[in-house]
């Protein structure tokens, strides 16, 4: 494979300061070495010489759930902090999921300077590449980050590898991925459900008969066009992605072959039982329209929804919404290429010094005090310690009125120097390594699509797909009906051209790789 080659030019630093930086990110200030021993270490600040850097401000995006209305005070409290490291300022931003991918784009577009962004596989990862917008860090991260690297799962850097570069540094955490339904917990408990017997789909329809005639007001299944059980079970329990486009492998396939999934039987038995529970009255009527679930959560207005599972998901989501969740996995857990690049943070083109973008992401990922400042707030504002590394909200606070309650810690460095919230098992991280431990590793793990030779077919491909999925993965709309015309439209713009594509490429990464 070959990718257009992008002549970025790093402009470096004078060799006096270079050396001085070196020797700062060495310093014990910011230790780093494995995931326990980088718990241990002090989480108050610490006093070092100020770098004789120029001043500089680091600006940062990531999607989420709502702007926080405190994200100033933090923003100034991370500041006051990176001066002392790095003489830097920082901003970040946080842009609702709905409307992340649009955003960015018109940000690259525009040429608009900044620093960090969060990215990932599943996001346009290896076209944000192609089209240059995101720099190679191979070179950064060996010169400014070698600490923060030492803490990688050396799969997590090599699966996200795309000709052999890595163009994001992947966030420290779960490297395996696992889909199943989240329940309210109040409502489990109202009427005796057994989770333990729900282990395929077919055990949920008695379930939301129940909720829909016994809790009016409560819709049994919560459904967005991103949060389906077409898109959460079906994609994983059936095939694996590999890269943008049209195009999957069957999971656990020998034969490596490339499949159009849409006339595929699998692909048409899910859009029958998503237009079946549709038709059911299980699912909310706004699905293929509705942007964001988290209101509609936080109100108490659904009773369930499909989502990706990790040890204490649940947790998290209980903190996030001020509602008390369950987690049930219908899905066994996978190491794939899209978990290994599912959380990372690349540097932008029209960063205005990367060299300052990577410092900060070693810190990021060595010091436990700043990752905690990013992850949760101001300690005594938006939350209290109840032990060296569990916290609870501050008196008065809760999940709904916290001024800082991202709750998306997975964005961030290092998860394994985060503090626990006291609803955690204080077994977490030690779940989170059982967890990857058990999890089967796809045989495709590190293949990353090259999108070059078909460019204007994918582009076109994803405004078919936007077209006719909401609609058909929601169940809002009746499959026989509509599913024969996407596979048509999909195939005027060229489907079948990316699946050949990618079956190419796939069969010389295998013989490269010796598969």
């Amino acid at each position: 494979m070959s990718i257009m080659k992008k002549g970025l030019m790093l402009a470096m630093l004078p060799a006096l300061t270079l050396s001085f930086v070196l020797a700062g990110c060495s310093s014990s200030d910011t230790p780093a070495a494995s995931p326990s021993a980088a718990a241990n270490n002090s989480t108050k600040p610490a006093e070092s010489q100020k770098p004789q850097l120029p001043p500089y401000t680091i600006k940062m995006f990531v999607p989420g759930a709502v702007a926080q209305k405190d994200q100033d005070l933090v923003n100034q409290e991370i500041s006051k902090y990176l001066k002392d490291k790095i003489n830097a300022s920082f901003e970040l931003t946080v842009i609702d999921w709905g409307s992340w991918k649009d955003k960015m784009n018109l940000k690259f577009a525009s040429n608009e300077p900044f620093d960090l962004l969060y990215t990932a596989n599943w996001d346009n990862y290896s076209t944000k590449i192609q089209q240059g917008n995101i720099i190679p860090l191979n070179d950064l991260i060996d010169k400014f980050a070698p600490e923060a690297k030492k803490q990688l799962n050396p799969a997590l850097l090599e699966g996200g590898k795309f000709n052999g570069k890595n163009y994001g540094f992947p966030v420290n955490k779960e490297i395996a991925s696992q889909f199943g339904i989240m329940l309210r917990k109040d409502l489990v408990d109202k009427y005796k459900i057994d989770t333990t017997k729900i282990k395929t789909l077919d055990d949920l329809p008695p379930i939301f008969d129940m909720i829909k005639e016994k809790e009016p007001g409560v819709t049994p299944l919560l459904m967005n066009k991103d949060t389906t059980v077409v898109n959460r079970i079906f994609d994983t329990q059936d095939f694996e992605g590999v890269g943008d486009g049209f195009g999957k492998v069957k999971r656990g396939s020998t034969d490596f072959k490339v499949i159009d999934v849409l006339t595929t039987p699998e692909y048409k038995k899910a859009l029958d039982l998503a237009r079946k529970w549709f038709l059911a009255g299980y699912v909310n009527k706004d699905a293929a329209t509705l942007q964001d679930m988290n209101g509609v959560m936080k109100a108490g207005k659904g009773f369930s929804y499909f989502e990706q599972l990790k040890p204490g998901k649940d947790a998290e989501v209980s903190l996030a919404t001020g509602i008390q969740w369950v987690q049930v996995e219908l899905t066994k857990p996978l190491i794939s290429t899209s978990d290994t690049t599912g959380a990372m943070t690349s540097i932008s083109r029209t960063s205005k010094d990367p060299e300052r973008a990577m410092m900060f992401l070693n810190l990021l990922h060595t010091d436990k005090y700043l990752v905690n400042l990013i992850s949760f707030g101001i300690e005594g504002k938006h939350y209290v310690k109840k032990s060296d590394n569990v916290i609870d909200f501050a008196p008065g606070v809760d999940a709904k009125t916290s001024g800082y309650n991202l709750n998306q810690p997975w964005l961030f460095g290092n998860q394994f120097n985060d503090y626990l919230w006291a609803s955690e098992s204080p077994q977490k991280w030690d779940n989170f390594k059982k967890f990857n431990e058990s999890a089967e590793t796809s045989k495709v793990l590190g293949f990353i699509f090259d999108t070059t030779n078909v460019k204007s077919e994918v582009a076109a491909g994803v405004n078919v797909y936007n077209e006719y999925y909401p609609g058909l993965h929601t169940g809002t709309v009746d499959p026989n009906e509509v599913l024969p015309k996407f596979i048509d439209k999909a195939k005027s713009v060229g489907s079948e051209k990316i699946v050949a594509e990618k079956q190419k490429q796939l069969d010389e990464w295998m013989k490269a790789n010796k598969k």
